[in-house]
Parts: structure tokens; C-alpha cells; sequence
């Protein structure tokens, strides 16, 4: 028998921002969980001839009823609608069209959003005509319930929305026991509370997968301060960490290590099909999840392609052989690039003021017409290539507030609780910017002339404890010392040249408290560089750290030295605009490195020191 396609619409309006709805309803695996949909197993992207691409999806009905289809990928123009279909392979169904569309309140109010959620059914047999109005048009009623719950809830944050009630059991004694514990650590009383009640309220998925930018963002909270408490968590056992590798271009977790020595040095994409390397910059990224003692949490897949798995694609549309679309571009958008997914070929989009007007792009099997294009208000892409593509229309820019391996790795308490977690030997992965900080005393050989080798000991450990304090305190850590020398790193520059201002300005107090005469020279550079593993250390080699090592030779003593173009990044100027810094440009020639660098020298208004020697 040929059933019919069952169409159905609903629409309602709702006092809601459409940014704040647009979160709700296309955070599609939050979403379908609610509704009560089911958990699916996903394949790897396929493609089949000229067609675009696809994932067979399998799931069960009330876990008896098999379903097993492809799913073609999510259509979507962020803040206004978004589309998927499903073509099943026998059972019940034989496809599924759903779309939800946002559109502007009658009233015109900007904090009411008209919501229209539309879907297309076609049964296959008698049992699929019983189960559309069953469980597809339920479907779309528990979608607006889930609105209405959210506005009664009082919520201010749609990751707070109403979640379906778990029947899951929380070790309460364990749970508090490891509390204690925790709380002997140098982390906020109050962040252990909130940590508390979160593993005990958030949903499986919620604690199977914990992202420390996210917590902090919930709590209104410091990100180093979230992330510290959580890697004082792992270490006393209420949390287990993961590094997920992210692929540049989709974004999304491609592999996840339970420890950095699982991690390869490249790794692949099945959507875009392409092998990339890792880096600790961007793709590899930090998560946690709850300890199986505490609660067992599984993150099961509800939905794979959805708009808020990808939150830098703007747009997303699939376009026909011979088809032409009109993408209209959001004026508040920077960074932009039009990418065709799998075949990555990009268009960038330059910087600058929008113009008004259109521009036209054409793709061919050869690629784009142009590799860049202006700002315009409108773009008309045509696809004259011999195959169905998926466009995106994206931020380049990447998420900063992702906790990276790059940032974490920096972090002293990182190296103190989990010195075990190093790269296998003989891995490399690339770091496209640290900045990297030697110190050394001046004097130090008539130090130990002058008071004795055990004395001259002593001093040099109570300072490699001054200068943890002072490197831990600003996001770095220490990687190494050599001799009286240390070498640490820091994520971002403005840390390290933060630790370099208190150290200078820190050391004469030091040198009172402890009764010593002491002189530092310090150097900063940053740049890329690699992370290996050196004698079951994480250390840090190249080029960058090579230049930081020279440029710390030429400073005085009492100073500190680093490369001028510091003076152009704005996070460092505010620092180096402070009263009371003395600024000096030189030039030097660096053994090793070819050419002369342009090189600054800082002394603070630090108290007067004694010059040791």
C-alpha cells in the first residue's frame, strides 16, 4: 500500500529573545532527549554517486522496534530555521522531513519570537501510520512544551532548561568523602559547592562530558579558577579527564584519549576526509567526566549534525548540480569564509566595513571562481560542478574560551598533579604560539665563591620557589631548571610577561624576607614551538625557545628583555604603559639566530636591590 505524506505545522508565539530560542530548539541532542526520542548509533560520512553526503543512523523504538536510515546533513541559517531528512532503509517509515522556523512576533517586539515547527512523514507500512501521530506529532507538542518549561522555570541560561528526569544514583557518601578531601586543596569553598550540586542535578550527558569554558560561563566564574578545582577534582578521584582531538575545520571530536600519551600526531576526519595533524593550540582539547564511583554517566547520541554542534557555521545549505542560492551575510559577523564540505575548498571574505550590494561565486570542479571576495551585504553562489555540494558560511576565528592542551599544559598545578601525563617518546605536536621565559642570577659563580656550595644551594632553591609562586600564579609553569637557571611557559603572552613584572618587582622584599642579595635576568619571546617528551617530562623545543634563551643572555640584570613587537599587541601595552616602567630599545645579535632582532629592555620602579659579585 502507498501511504500518503502526512504534513502537520504548529506555531506559537513566545516571550522569548529568538537568540534564546534558537539555543533551546537547536541544541538537537539536548532537545531530543527531551522530547523522548531515542538514542541513535551514527556511521562515518558516506557519499554515493553525485549525491551529497550522509550517516546511516540505527536506533530502536521502545527498544523493540528496529529503524535504520540515512540522514542527510542539517540545513540551517542561525537565529531563523534550520531542516534535516531522514530516507529510511525498510521499517515503518520511509522518510522524515523536520524544519523549525523562528519569525518575528506580531507586535514586533524583539523579546517575543514567533516559533513554527514543521514535519513530513511517509509510513511504509500500517505500523508506521500508527506510529506518526504516536510519536512524530508528539514530538513536535513536547518541542513547545519544552519552551513552556523552560519560561516557567525561571531559567536564565538555556543550558539550565528543563531537563527529563533521570532515575541515575549519586554515591552521596563517596561523593563527600572526596568533598573533604577537596576542600584541603587550594580551590574556593564555593566552587566545591557548585561542583557538588552539578554532578548531582545535570543530566548523563551533562557530567559524562564537562567543559571547564562551559562551567565557568554557568557559575559566572574565572576559567582559571573553574579549571584549577576541576584538575584538583581528577587527582583526588571525583572526575577523570580526557583529551579530545578536534578537527580544524568541522570543529568536532574526532578521537578521545583517556591520556596524552594516546594521542597521535595526526589524526582523521571522516566528514571532511582529510588527515590532519594535531596540535596543541586548537585541536586537541580538554573535557572531563564524572568518576564511575561517584555516578555512572553515559553521553549517549541523540543527534549528530545539528547547528549547535558547529557553532561557528553561521549558515549551512546544500546546493544541487546546477542550482544557485542567495546567502544573505549578517553584518555582525567577522572572519568570515564560504567552505564547501569534505572537498574544503574556501572563499575568505575580507575584513571591513559591509558594503551593500551582491557579489557572485561560482563553483566548478576546479574549485571557486575567486579565493577571496569583499564584504558584501549579499553573495549568489552557483554549483556548476558535477556533484550535490554542502556550503557553510563560517567564523574562521577560533572559540578562545575552549580549554586547549596548549593552556592547560602551561599550568603549574597541571605539572605538579599529573607529572605521568606526557607524550609517548619520540611524539611531537606543534604548538602555533607559546611564549616562553628564562631567568638566570647574575653573579651566581662568586655566589658560590663568596658564601659556600651548600649555602649557595640553599639560595638557589628558596628562588626557584619564589619564581614557582610567581609563574603559578600567573597561568605558567615551570618546565625546567638548568643549573640556577629556570625556563617556564605560559599560554598567553600577557602571563608571561605579567610573571615577569611581579618577580622583578617582588624581589627586593624577597631579598629582605630571606636575608639574601640576589640579581635576576629575565627573557621573554613568544612563538611556536613543539611539545615532546623529555625524560618522561613535558618539555618544549624549537626555534621560539632557542631565541628566549638568547634574548635572556643580554639582559642586565634587574630587567627584563623581550621582543619590541610586545609594544603592538594591546594586552601587553596596558601592562607596559603602567607608571613607573623604564623602556629602552636596542638591537642585538643573537648567537645562532641570523639577522639582528629588535629587542626591549623594561626595568621597573622597583625598590633598589644590591648587586651580588
Amino acid at each position: 500500500m502507498n501511504y500518503a505524506v502526512k504534513n502537520y505545522t504548529m506555531e506559537r508565539e513566545f516571550p522569548l529573545r529568538k537568540e534564546t530560542i534558537w539555543k533551546l530548539l537547536s541544541d538537537n541532542n539536548r532537545l531530543n532527549l527531551y522530547i523522548g526520542l531515542f538514542p541513535v548509533a551514527f556511521s562515518e560520512a558516506k557519499k554515493e554517486g553525485n549525491g551529497v553526503f550522509f550517516r546511516e543512523g540505527r536506533a530502536k523504538i521502545a527498544n523493540t522496534v528496529p529503524l535504520h536510515w540515512r540522514e542527510y546533513p542539517f540545513q540551517w541559517e542561525e537565529n531563523r530555521a534550520y531542516s534535516v531528512e531522514r530516507r529510511y532503509i525498510g521499517g515503518p517509515l520511509h522518510y522524515y522531513l523536520w524544519g523549525v522556523e523562528l519569525f518575528e512576533a506580531k507586535d514586533g517586539s524583539p523579546n517575543k519570537t514567533g516559533v513554527r515547527i514543521k514535519a513530513s512523514f511517509k509510513a511504509r507500512n500500517a505500523l508506521g501510520a500508527a506510529a506518526i501521530p504516536l510519536i512524530g506529532l508528539q514530538s513536535m507538542k513536547n518541542s513547545m512544551k519544552y519552551l513552556e518549561e523552560y519560561l516557567a522555570s525561571g531559567a536564565d541560561d538555556p543550558f539550565n532548561a528543563p531537563q527529563k528526569s533521570s532515575s541515575h544514583k549519586v554515591q552521596l557518601d563517596e561523593l563527600e568523602r572526596l568533598e573533604t578531601a577537596l576542600r584541603k586543596r587550594p580551590v574556593k569553598e564555593e566552587y566545591v559547592a557548585l561542583l557538588h550540586d552539578y554532578l548531582i542535578e545535570k543530566s548523563s550527558q551533562d557530567v559524562a562530558h564537562i567543559e571547564p569554558a562551559l562551567l565557568a560561563n554557568l557559575w559566572h566564574a574565572d576559567l582559571d579558577e573553574v579549571l584549577r578545582l576541576l584538575l584538583y577534582a581528577t587527582k583526588e578521584g571525583m572526575l577523570n579527564l580526557s583529551w579530545n582531538l578536534i578537527c580544524p575545520n568541522c570543529r568536532i571530536s574526532k578521537s578521545e584519549q583517556n591520556s596524552l600519551s594516546d594521542i597521535t600526531e595526526q589524526f582523521h576526519c571522516d566528514l571532511c576526509g582529510i588527515n590532519y595533524d594535531a596540535n596543541f593550540d586548537q585541536y586537541v582539547e580538554l573535557q572531563f567526566s564524572v568518576h564511575p564511583s561517584v555516578r555512572k554517566a553515559y553521553a549517549e547520541v541523540y543527534c549528530v549534525g545539528g547547528p549547535m554542534i558547529t557553532p561557528h557555521v553561521k549558515m549551512q545549505k546544500i546546493v544541487g548540480m546546477g542550482e544557485t542560492v542567495l546567502l544573505n551575510i549578517p553584518e555582525s559577523l567577522e572572519s568570515l569564509r564560504v567552505r564547501v564540505v569534505q572537498a574544503n575548498d574556501q572563499v575568505r571574505f575580507e575584513t571591513g566595513e559591509m558594503q551593500k550590494g551582491r557579489d557572485s561565486l561560482v563553483y566548478s570542479d576546479g574549485g571557486w571562481s575567486f579565493a577571496s571576495i569583499g564584504n558584501p551585504s549579499e553573495v549568489e553562489i552557483t554549483n556548476s560542478s558535477s556533484n550535490d555540494i554542502v556550503i557553510v558560511l563560517e567564523q574562521d576565528s577560533w572559540n578562545a574560551e575552549k580549554v586547549t592542551a596548549a593552556k592547560v599544559t602551561a599550568m603549574q598545578e597541571f605539572h605538579d598533579l599529573f607529572s605521568s601525563e606526557v607524550l609517548s617518546p619520540g611524539k611531537k605536536i606543534g604548538i602555533d604560539r607559546v611564549t616562553i621565559l628564562f631567568t638566570d642570577l647574575k653573579g651566581s659563580t662568586s655566589l658560590y665563591e663568596t658564601v659556600g656550595d651548600a649555602a649557595a644551594y640553599g639560595q638557589v632553591r628558596r628562588h626557584f620557589e619564589f619564581l614557582t609562586q610567581h609563574i603559578a600564579k600567573n597561568s605558567g609553569s615551570v618546565v625546567k631548571t638548568i643549573g640556577d637557571a629556570v625556563m617556564a611557559v605560559f599560554h598567553l603572552p600577557e602571563d608571561g610577561l605579567k610573571a615577569a613584572l611581579e618577580i622583578q618587582q617582588n624581589l627586593a622584599a624577597f631579598n629582605d624576607g630571606t636575608n639574601e642579595d640576589i640579581v635576576l635576568k629575565i627573557g621573554l619571546y613568544s612563538g611556536p614551538a613543539i611539545a615532546v617528551n623529555s625524560n618522561d617530562r613535558l618539555d618544549y623545543f624549537g626555534r621560539t625557545v632557542n631565541i628566549a634563551a638568547r634574548i635572556e643572555g643580554q639582559a642586565e640584570g634587574g630587567d627584563i628583555v623581550f621582543s619590541s613587537d610586545y609594544m603592538e599587541q594591546a594586552n601587553l601595552r596596558k601592562l607596559l604603559d603602567a607608571d613607573g616602567m623604564q623602556l629602552e630599545a636596542f638591537t642585538a645579535n643573537l648567537k645562532g639566530i641570523e639577522g639582528s632582532v629588535e629587542l626591549m629592555r623594561l626595568k621597573t620602579a622597583a625598590p633598589a636591590i644590591k648587586t651580588v659579585g
